[in-house]
């Protein structure tokens, strides 16, 4: 069934118009895909990505990692809540600033993070299965490139 109101827009869009799109379906289910796996751990999507940040840089505040997560920060309270409550997790008062909390990962957790890579290596072996090295090189140079054209358009908080 045909809406008139849209015969104006191109039934098929070409590949510049439709890109952004695609990259967001693509991370959309990359992500569903790690989730799934992740579940077996007892972590939710939202609690995975937390400890994820935490591995690059122990001890962040909540608001920081409410930004580079890019949820809100009852969001990040929340996940960090459940996180704390399940051991993974804990709060420590900050030196510099009692009003802020950091959050340290905990021993379980660092056991835990050699299993969420083989788990992340898996799936991006499976993710890439039938695709050369140098289609993946490409890929990877090329969205390097946009990225690093939208940070110079200083757009928002990229980094």
């Amino acid at each position: 069934m045909s809406d008139s109101r849209l015969d104006h827009l191109p039934a098929v869009l070409d590949a510049r118009s439709d890109t952004g799109f695609v990259l967001a379906e693509v991370t959309r289910l990359l992500r569903l895909a790690f989730d799934q796996r992740m579940r077996s751990t007892g972590l939710t999507g939202a609690t995975w990505r937390v400890l994820v940040y935490l591995s690059r840089e122990d001890g962040q505040t909540q608001a920081a990692l409410a930004q580079k997560l890019e949820i809100s920060r009852v969001a990040v309270g929340e996940a960090v809540d459940r996180l704390e409550r399940s051991g993974h997790v804990e709060r420590r008062a900050d030196p510099d600033d009692r009003r802020k909390w950091c959050v340290f990962l905990t021993q379980t957790s660092i056991d835990l993070l050699p299993t969420m890579t083989a788990m992340a290596s898996e799936l991006r072996d499976e993710f890439y299965s039938g695709h050369s090295e140098e289609e993946v090189q490409q890929l990877h140079g090329l969205l390097t490139r946009l990225r690093d054209r939208l940070v110079d358009m200083k757009i928002g908080s990229a980094e």
